[in-house]
């Protein structure tokens, strides 16, 4: 009775203390992880593997200057989805339906004349919905220009349930999206193998610590020689395979490689008249033309 007496003379007992904030972070500690701050663990393979199976997500660290830490900082979809509805309650004013979280924002003439609402919108929505809402009075300056868009709420529900809080442009290539989400609907399959590539590398220094692990301490004798031949290969040490490669080079002049060729095509002549045939001339007589007897012939000839 005494207990509950204090509790109603003091009204601090019966409401929680607004002036500590609301620690979203989970509890690693709970999972037998080594904390560096609450929800903050090294960037490890056993940390990821435990966070993955306790169905967490977690985000990289990074300093004041946006170096990496080597730490991740976890985060549950409790707290993500949390989050979500605080940043949300920040946009409240721009619900058309306050009592609807995933409710439309308000757009053309709506938005304009709510001052609360376009101090929360984006300024490149607020002159979007401007020039929109001109045109539909005045009509397009120019036949020839394009009417303008009215901008809108993403249409995309996240996995949370929580509608998109961004804006997507309204032209209809956007199909109702914001610019974060057709990115990622028109991210080419290359960029997924280089980002699989990213974390294969990432993952390679744990994969060696496992691979020596089983080496030393496994209880199997084919696991141990595996992981041995493992690492061998990986060392770019082959079993019954001994190369080696020497390279020798000889410089010359370019005289003697003239003359090289010179005795090439020497014996190439020699060879090819060794193969013709014989000819032998017999009974031929020599011919001498007398040239004056020409030259009077041709002048009689002429008279």
């Amino acid at each position: 009775m005494i207990f509950e007496e204090e509790e109603k003379d003091d009204p601090s007992l019966l409401l929680p203390d607004l002036n500590t904030p609301l620690d979203l972070r989970p509890d690693l500690s709970e999972y037998g992880l080594v904390e560096h701050e609450r929800g903050v663990v090294e960037d490890s393979y056993e940390n990821r593997s435990v966070l993955r199976q306790a169905n967490l997500n977690w985000d990289y660290v990074y300093d004041q200057l946006g170096n990496p830490t080597g730490l991740i900082a976890a985060r549950s979809k409790e707290a993500l989805k949390e989050r979500r509805l605080m940043s949300l309650a920040e946009k409240r004013a721009l619900l058309s339906d306050p009592t609807n979280n995933n409710s439309d924002f308000l757009t053309a003439v709506d938005l304009l004349v709510d001052d609360s609402a376009c101090k929360v919108s984006p300024p490149w929505v607020v002159a979007a919905t401007r020039k929109w809402v001109k045109e539909q009075d005045n009509g397009l300056a120019s036949p020839k220009r394009k009417a303008s868009s009215l901008p809108h709420r993403c249409r995309i529900v996240k996995s949370d349930g929580i509608r998109c809080m961004l804006w997507s442009s309204g032209r209809p290539s956007d199909d109702g999206q914001c610019r974060i989400h057709l990115q990622n609907n028109s991210r080419k399959s290359g960029a997924d193998v280089e980002r699989a590539r990213a974390k294969l590398l990432q993952s390679a220094p744990y994969a060696v610590d496992v691979i020596e692990e089983l080496m030393q301490d496994a209880q199997s004798e084919p696991v141990r020689l595996k992981a041995a031949t493992e690492i061998l290969d990986r060392a770019g040490i082959k079993g019954g395979m001994d190369i080696g490669v020497a390279i020798d080079v000889t410089m010359r002049s370019p005289a003697e490689i003239v003359a090289e060729r010179l005795q090439r095509l020497a014996a190439g002549a020699v060879h090819v008249a060794a193969s013709l045939p014989d000819i032998l001339i017999t009974d031929a007589d020599v011919v001498i033309e007398d040239s004056t007897k020409s030259n009077g012939e041709e002048t009689k000839t002429n008279e």
